[in-house]
């Protein structure tokens, strides 16, 4: 049992809960409030009707214990399909059980309310998880817009229009057939009959040839579903008789025309031709549109979200976060030793990595996680609604996923790819999105410091980013083994890598000798940077020196 609102609405919600009354009860107050509400006493019932009706749902509303299939099972079975993944999804039940929150929790459920709760409070809840519904909807739309144009770069139109004719009569769908089949548009049609007793929970067809009362009548009239949705197919109205009230009232409602069974064969023909021809074109348009959109905010090299995508997307999210009072987590990335890639490889080598980081980086994403790069080699992670243990979680996910990656030279060689990331949440880090992108960004900038290919996360309460407590140095040759491999490696950096030799050396307490030890071995990339290295040791070694003669430190008053 099935029952369909039908005031305006701001959102669409499935109920489902076995007791009819507890249905009813609930039901109305939320139609009440304007919202458009799918009812059902039946678990199984709300599961076809929620992963594959005509149109998605804003919310899931569960009851916990049912007979048929528990709440629980209920989500789980839901979170394991592609169209009711990121649903919101409230657990309702009658009794305020810890046990109940954990399990419908740890199932996929988003909250849970008891049957008992103030109608202010359900409906707030309710309110705020449409939102968040259609927020995920509306990313959900865009990465599989991103993902077909990647995957159909051309978009070809299909070379057959797709028909369906739903008619309670078959004398009248036969007549429309053969209408369809003169039809001077190109190409063969792919042409359906369907009664109308024969569920269309959606359809890829081009046109919709439909009765009046499939259309506009009965529980759950064809233009309620597709009428004005621009993805839908086009719709044409048959009536029996012409009715100037009905004709307004198709219109209305969203029908691309309205016919009679007294339409002239030729003109039947015609109106058939003109609507498929408008349709395509629609859909042509739209294709158009999509690539231009995704082409403004596209990487060209890698396919992710661009850099301005990426910062107007994060003021989006951060904005969200802060008006839901929800988490959110950033993660930079950047592919460690680029440099040497493109420098020993070449630059097709280098492009290549790029894109295989990139590839790796969107596979072990979720479908809500916005994937940009950020410039360079440096990659940009959106996690909304994720706190800074998962956000940690989903960094070192990401970061084993490039790991073990190689890439080949045009004329040999190979490279094994790791990328280092920083991580930042808010509100654990920071209460401004400018200082959520700094701390994130020194976050990085610590795992690349420690050895690279590791996750940093910022330190609560303080600018520092996390950092790994420092190794301790046996012996003054080990320290300067370390560092020759430091800047030897950090072909990306090597003035950077040479202040960070200084300061290690310094922490060790290694004496002068040893400083000009490592200034005559170290290989660097070029005069100027021996210059700066022997400049820095220099002075670091008159400083250790200096503080060798003072003697005892002094007494501080």
């Amino acid at each position: 049992m099935a029952a369909l609102n039908t005031l305006g609405t701001t959102g669409r919600v499935l109920l489902v809960d076995d007791s009819p009354i507890a249905l009813e009860a609930i039901g109305s107050r939320l139609m009440e409030s304007g919202l458009d509400v799918v009812m059902t006493t039946s678990p199984r019932e709300s599961l076809g009707l929620a992963t594959e009706g005509p149109q998605p749902f804003d919310l899931l509303i569960l009851d916990v214990m049912m007979p048929e299939m528990n709440g629980h099972e209920l989500t789980r079975r839901l979170r394991s399909h592609a169209r009711t993944s990121n649903t919101p999804i409230l657990l309702l039940t009658s009794l305020d059980s810890t046990d109940d929150r954990v399990n419908g929790l740890v199932a996929g459920a988003d909250d849970f309310f008891t049957k008992t709760a103030p109608d202010a409070e359900m409906l707030a809840r309710v309110r705020s998880f449409i939102s968040l519904g259609k927020m995920r909807a509306q990313l959900q739309a865009q990465h599989e817009a991103m993902a077909r144009v990647m995957r159909e770069p051309d978009a070809p139109t299909p070379p057959q229009a797709r028909v369906e004719i739903i008619h309670h009569m078959p004398v009248v769908s036969e007549r429309l057939a053969r209408a369809l089949r003169g039809t001077p548009v190109g190409g063969e049609f792919q042409l359906t009959q369907r009664a109308p007793s024969q569920r269309l929970g959606s359809s890829d067809a081009d046109l919709l040839v439909v009765s009046y009362a499939v259309a506009l009548e009965g529980e759950q009239p064809l233009l309620k579903r597709f009428g004005f949705d621009e993805e839908a197919p086009a719709m044409l109205v048959v009536d029996e008789t012409e009715s100037t009230s009905r004709r307004v009232m198709a219109f209305d409602a969203g029908a691309d025309d309205y016919l009679t069974l007294q339409t002239p064969m030729a003109e039947l023909a015609a109106r058939l031709a003109s609507a498929l021809r408008r349709q395509r074109r629609q859909r042509q348009l739209r294709t158009s549109r999509d690539r231009a959109m995704l082409v403004a905010v596209t990487d060209p090299l890698t396919g992710l979200y661009n850099r301005a995508y990426f910062h107007e997307a994060l003021g989006v999210e951060f904005r969200r976060a802060q008006r839901y009072k929800h988490p959110m987590t950033l993660v930079l990335l950047d592919l460690d030793h680029f440099k040497q890639v493109n420098d020993n490889l070449g630059h097709t080598a280098g492009d290549q990595a790029l894109r295989e980081v990139s590839l790796r980086l969107r596979q072990t994403a979720r479908s809500t996680d916005v994937v940009a790069r950020h410039g360079g080699e440096e990659f940009a992670m959106i996690l909304p609604e994720t706190d800074l243990e998962h956000g940690l979680i989903a960094a070192e996910r990401f970061r084993a996923a490039v790991d073990g990656a190689t890439v080949h030279g045009a004329r040999g060689g190979s490279r094994a790819l790791t990328i280092s990331a920083g991580v930042g949440c808010y509100p654990a880090h920071a209460t401004s999105m400018s200082e959520l992108i700094e701390l994130t960004d020194a976050a990085l900038y610590s795992a690349k410091r420690q050895g690279r290919n590791r996750v940093c996360p910022v330190t609560v309460g303080t600018a520092e980013p996390a950092q790994a407590p420092a190794p301790v140095a046996n012996s003054t040759s080990s320290v300067l083994e370390r560092l020759r491999r430091l800047v030897a490696e950090d072909v990306e950096g090597p003035l950077t890598a040479t202040r960070t030799a200084a300061r290690m050396l310094h922490e060790a307490s290694a004496p002068g000798d040893a400083l000009h030890i490592l200034t005559t071995q170290l290989r660097t990339s070029s005069d100027e940077v021996r210059q700066e290295l022997m400049r820095v040791m220099d002075d670091l070694s008159r400083s250790i020196l200096d503080a060798g003669r003072a003697g005892a430190p002094r007494e501080h008053k």
